[in-house]
């Protein structure tokens, strides 16, 4: 197959869009945790507030991080928490259709109150069109009855022949109902389409972003987990989906697990973004290591539900996320790792930890690897928030005793059993 590789930016940046729904403004709420936050925002945004106002009671620092960082990339995690199965309308979705681009400027804090003006890449109505329709395709696709691995084939197969691949600058090409209605998309209309059928087929789904590809080919993307048994995999109907419209879809990234899912090509890989492959969501939604068998059925071709044993199948060991220093450390300090103390002096060295990660530590320990004589004094600061910018950090202090060379880790020990650990080099002088 000539394929050509598709992907496209899912933070998109849309000059000169205005929002052309109904111009709805609501009182401030309030919320005291950044989950309390996100909950407000996922309500707000599924009834296309342009103007959202919440009266902040949490810790500073977390205001400040969110408005000084330009930083939303909680929302992808915590909204994707609070979704409601029940429902394709809410977090998922919302997520899939907002242009959170930083340079948009579209939150700020006045005191404690957070203001933020979401841009909606659907108008209300036009997802009111969307819903509409749903039913009307499932219908058409005759799901009743089917199995869920039925159900996720036929509708994989429906959103290949649905859309063309084409990308420009309308808002169009990225949302759900630009593909309903016009039949043209990138990865984010496809990934929409994936997620709100099956939601609404009884599949559980989610919707997921990153990036896809290596060196200059790397680019934002989107994709799906679908869960199949109590296990979640990875789906890609974008990729999947020919260049020629003659042809049949391809299975190539259908239902893969985290080993598997780029095997067709190792040269263009998948990469979820941090909040989708770390924290509460990874270890809420496992995803399966190799792709999925569709002999893993009984024989009514019923596939289990999420969490539950099918009869006579072994229950699969469970899979706990596995994580890099990389994933729970965002900056050291020193950045080269070296560092020196005078006699007498206090030296401290710094971990920065990923905002969200904190949760994932368990326990934070120090051990010398040369020259503990030479050092008089350490105090261990474990896990603390810094005041004045609200990132966690763990840090050592020392003072020096005698000169010499000097080396200490600093041992993280997860909640998963996992020991991460990064080494300091110095010298008291």
């Amino acid at each position: 197959m000539n394929r050509v590789w598709k992907r496209a930016t899912v933070t998109v940046m849309i000059l000169g869009l205005i929002f052309s729904g109904p111009t709805v403004a609501y009182a401030a709420q309030t919320a005291s945790s950044l989950p309390e936050l996100a909950k407000i925002v996922n309500q707000e945004c599924v009834n296309k507030s342009n103007k959202i106002e919440v009266n902040y009671t949490g810790p500073k620092k977390d205001l400040k991080y969110v408005t000084e960082n330009n930083d939303l990339s909680f929302f992808f995690s915590d909204m994707a928490l609070e979704d409601d199965p029940a429902t394709s309308d809410d977090a998922d979705y919302v997520t899939g259709s907002l242009d959170w681009s930083t340079k948009k400027h579209d939150f700020y804090a006045e005191g404690n109150k957070l203001v933020i003006k979401p841009v909606y890449m659907e108008t209300l109505a036009q997802t009111v069109y969307v819903n509409e329709r749903v039913p009307e395709i499932l219908a058409e696709l005759d799901v009743d009855g089917m199995s869920n691995y039925e159900k996720v084939k036929t509708i994989h197969d429906y959103v290949c022949d649905l859309i063309t691949y084409k990308a420009g600058e309308s808002v169009d090409y990225f949302s759900m109902y630009g593909a309903v209605k016009n039949g043209e998309g990138v990865c984010n209309a496809y990934a929409l389409c994936m997620y709100k059928l099956l939601v609404e087929a009884g599949v559980p789904c989610k919707y997921v972003g990153g990036v896809a590809g290596t060196g200059r080919d790397s680019g934002g993307h989107a994709w799906n987990i679908v869960a199949l048994g109590d296990r979640w995999y990875c789906l890609d109907a974008t990729w999947d989906d020919p260049e020629d419209p003659d042809e049949q879809p391809s299975y190539d990234y259908f239902l893969k697990g985290s080993k598997d899912f780029d095997a067709y090509d190792p040269d263009q890989v998948h990469t979820l973004d941090k909040p989708y492959r770390t924290g509460k969501f990874a270890k809420l939604f496992p995803i399966a290591t190799n792709a999925f068998n569709p002999t893993m059925m009984d024989d009514e071709n019923k596939t289990i539900t999420v969490g539950s044993t099918a009869e006579g199948m072994a229950d699969p060991e469970p899979e706990e996320t596995k994580y890099k220093l990389s994933d729970i450390v965002e900056d050291k300090w020193p950045s080269n790792g070296k560092f020196s103390v005078k006699k007498n002096k206090r030296q401290d060295i710094f971990l920065i930890i990923e905002k969200g990660m904190d949760e994932v530590i368990k326990k934070v320990t120090y051990k010398f690897t040369t020259g503990k004589s030479r050092v008089k004094s350490v105090h261990n600061y474990k896990l603390e928030y810094d005041d004045e910018d609200g990132f966690p950090y763990t840090a050592l202090s020392f003072k020096g005793k005698k000169k010499g060379a000097v080396a200490v880790k600093i041992i993280l020990k997860l909640t998963n059993g996992q020991s991460l650990s990064a080494t300091f080099k110095g010298k008291v002088k």
